[in-house]
């Protein structure tokens, strides 16, 4: 199944200094965070379990679902939107083109 997990931050500093106590507190209570330093994430640490979902499984997912029709149009609003934004993908197998 897909969902969405609440991340929380953790400062490069902190996790440096009881890294393992990190590990074990991600590894027992599935909890995920974001590795931040001066702000920026670099780094997630998350229970290795928890590997997100692809299309495919979203798409299952969302079939199963029971959504009344103004939450499915906002849902189809909100996938358009996304589209959207997205750029093409770049095809690496030609040479010169889209570089």
């Amino acid at each position: 199944m897909c969902y969405a997990v609440a991340m929380k931050t953790l400062s490069v500093t902190e996790a440096s200094r009881s890294f393992s106590d990190w590990v074990n507190r991600v590894y027992s209570r599935k909890e995920s965070f974001a590795i931040v330093k001066l702000g920026v994430p670099y780094a997630l640490l998350v229970p290795a379990a928890a590997s997100g979902c692809n299309s495919h499984e979203l798409a299952t997912d969302l079939a199963g679902a029971t959504l009344p029709a103004e939450e499915r149009r906002n849902l189809a609003a909100a996938l358009r939107k996304g589209r959207k934004a997205l750029k093409p993908l770049k095809n690496p197998w030609v040479l010169g083109l889209n570089a």
